[in-house]
C-alpha cells in the first residue's frame, strides 16, 4: 500500500480524493491544510505528495522547491485550479512529478498516482517542448516567460481581485514587496494596465 500525503485546504475535496484513492485499497491517504508541511511530511514519510497550488496558509509554487530541496526522493503530484499554461512548466522545473488540473474528472488522479509511482513524469501535453523553446512565439506566453514564479504568484493574487494586503499575508511579506512585484511586472510586460495584461493571459489561456 502506497501513502499519499493530500494537502488542500478544501475539505470536500480531500474528502472525495480520500475515497477514491482508498476504494481499491492501493493507497493510505492523510491530508493537511499546508500548514507545518515540512514538518508533517518528516512525520509521516509519504511516498506520494498531491499539493494545491493555492493554498490559504501558504502559496504552493513557492513550497515547491523547498520541499525538493529537503525531501528530494518525494514524488510530488500538483492538483490545482490554477492553469496549465501558466504553471504547469514551472512546476516541472520546481522538482513536481505530475500536474492535473481540479477540472478533469478526479479518476484520472488515481491513474496519475500510480504513473508517478512507477517512475513516469505526467504532465500536459507540449510542457516537456515548452522546457526547450521558452518563447513560443505567442505574445502571452512571451509575457508569462518574463516572469519569475513569485511574480507569477501575485499576478494570480490580482486576478483574482486581493489586495496588496491579502496578497503579501497569503505570501509573508510586506506591502512595500508587493507594490515591487506589481512594478516589475508591469516594466516586464511592456503594458500599461493590469486590466490590459489581465485580457492578454485570458486569450491565451482560451487560445
Amino acid at each position: 500500500m502506497n501513502s499519499v500525503l493530500l494537502v488542500d485546504d478544501h475539505p470536500a475535496i480531500c474528502f472525495a480524493l480520500k475515497v477514491l484513492l482508498e476504494q481499491n485499497g492501493d493507497f493510505a491517504v492523510t491530508s493537511s491544510s499546508g500548514e507545518s508541511l515540512l514538518a508533517q511530511i518528516h512525520r509521516d514519510t509519504p511516498e506520494l505528495l498531491i499539493l494545491d497550488l493555492d493554498l490559504k496558509s501558504a502559496d504552493g509554487l513557492d513550497l515547491l522547491p523547498r520541499i525538493k530541496h529537503h525531501y528530494p526522493s518525494l514524488k510530488v503530484l500538483i492538483f490545482t485550479n490554477q492553469p496549465a499554461h501558466i504553471y504547469a512548466t514551472r512546476t516541472l522545473q520546481a522538482g513536481a512529478d505530475g500536474f492535473i488540473n481540479k477540472s478533469l474528472p478526479l479518476p484520472m488522479v488515481e491513474s496519475l498516482c500510480h504513473l508517478i509511482l512507477a517512475g513516469y513524469q505526467c504532465f500536459p501535453n507540449g510542457v516537456m517542448a515548452e522546457l526547450n523553446e521558452p518563447y513560443l512565439g505567442q505574445d502571452a506566453q512571451q509575457v508569462l516567460a518574463r516572469f519569475s514564479d513569485r511574480e507569477i504568484a501575485v499576478l494570480n493574487y490580482l486576478k483574482q481581485g486581493k489586495t496588496n494586503k491579502e496578497i503579501a499575508d497569503r505570501l509573508m511579506l510586506s506591502n512595500k514587496t508587493i507594490s515591487t512585484y506589481k512594478a516589475r511586472i508591469m516594466k516586464k510586460s511592456g503594458i500599461d494596465d493590469l486590466e490590459q495584461l489581465f485580457l492578454l493571459l485570458d486569450e491565451e489561456n482560451s487560445s
